[in-house]
């Protein structure tokens, strides 16, 4: 007997139990991006919000409404910035690959229609409508991932969250490795031809950043190894694996910090930076007052 596919509801239901979960169709997370036309940081975390709102309608041909106190309450942006942020997701195009027995590529917006008070100091919600592209390829999806809207929330490059949302799809399986080439990469995270052209700078830029970030806060932990080809390098393979109870535990902790001081626990100079101001904080107690002319 054929297995039943699992459907968003499904997905929803086996989440239940996880209110900091947002459920998304893999080809939603497995979308490609056209040359040039990313998400910003901020827009990206909003797509995730605004499909966690809608919820077990996602697929619905409907208006969906969420408040913009409910936004602001994650964002702590102004009114202009939200508008700012919703207006990108009406106007980016995206592609998704839609498997089945002949696999296609499907591309439109990713917010169809977008509603909204003209008085922005007085805005009470934002009304918006996914398009038919999003909606007909989460209908048709029988392959989930589920991520952390605490850590969708910490990342601080959009590079990084990309690849958060990317891996995810690909933390649960058996599979812990894969080959991309630079192209499919730069198509995934949606980078312009004539940006981060050079090897050096797309593996500090993106590559390390997605690496330290991901290993920091998420529940799996990345890696990667450069593919050369004679004295050229020609892509990248991904490597990916959870992480251990205790490295789970220590991601969890470093979520309920606050953001201040993240990067430096991060890069692991939280200590040293306390050492020194220590440090200093006793050499300026025992010295003598001086009067510079």
């Amino acid at each position: 007997m054929a297995k039943k596919p699992i459907t968003v509801t499904d997905a929803l239901r086996m989440h239940r139990d996880q209110p900091d979960a947002i459920i998304a169709a893999g080809e939603i997370v497995d979308l490609r991006f056209k040359t040039g036309n990313q998400l910003s940081l901020r827009a990206a975390k909003l797509f995730c919000l605004l499909i966690q709102e809608a919820g077990v309608n996602v697929t619905e041909d409907r208006q969906h409404r969420v408040p913009l106190s409910v936004l602001n309450e994650t964002f702590h942006l102004s009114g202009d910035d939200l508008i700012a942020a919703v207006e990108e997701l009406h106007s980016t195009t995206v592609s998704v690959k839609v498997s089945g027995d002949r696999p296609y590529t499907k591309s439109g917006p990713i917010l169809s229609d977008v509603e909204r008070e003209t008085d922005t100091l007085h805005a009470a919600e934002i009304r918006f409508e996914f398009s038919k592209t999003l909606r007909q390829v989460i209908a048709d999806s029988t392959h989930w991932a589920a991520v952390s809207r605490r850590a969708v929330l910490a990342f601080e490059s959009k590079y990084a969250l990309r690849f958060y949302l990317f891996l995810s799809l690909r933390a649960g399986l058996r599979k812990t490795s894969e080959d991309f080439t630079l192209d499919d990469l730069r198509s995934i995270l949606g980078i312009d031809d004539g940006t981060l052209t050079r090897w050096q700078d797309f593996r500090r830029f993106v590559l390390d950043k997605a690496q330290q970030e991901i290993n920091h806060i998420a529940g799996f932990r990345m890696a990667y190894e450069p593919i050369k080809r004679g004295r050229k390098y020609v892509g990248v393979k991904l490597i990916w694996g959870r992480k251990g109870q205790p490295e789970l535990i220590e991601a969890m902790k470093e979520l309920d910090r606050p953001k201040v001081g993240r990067t430096a626990r991060r890069e692991g100079k939280a200590e040293t930076i306390a050492q020194e101001r220590a440090a200093l904080a006793d050499s300026l107690a025992g010295a003598p007052f001086q009067v510079l002319d």
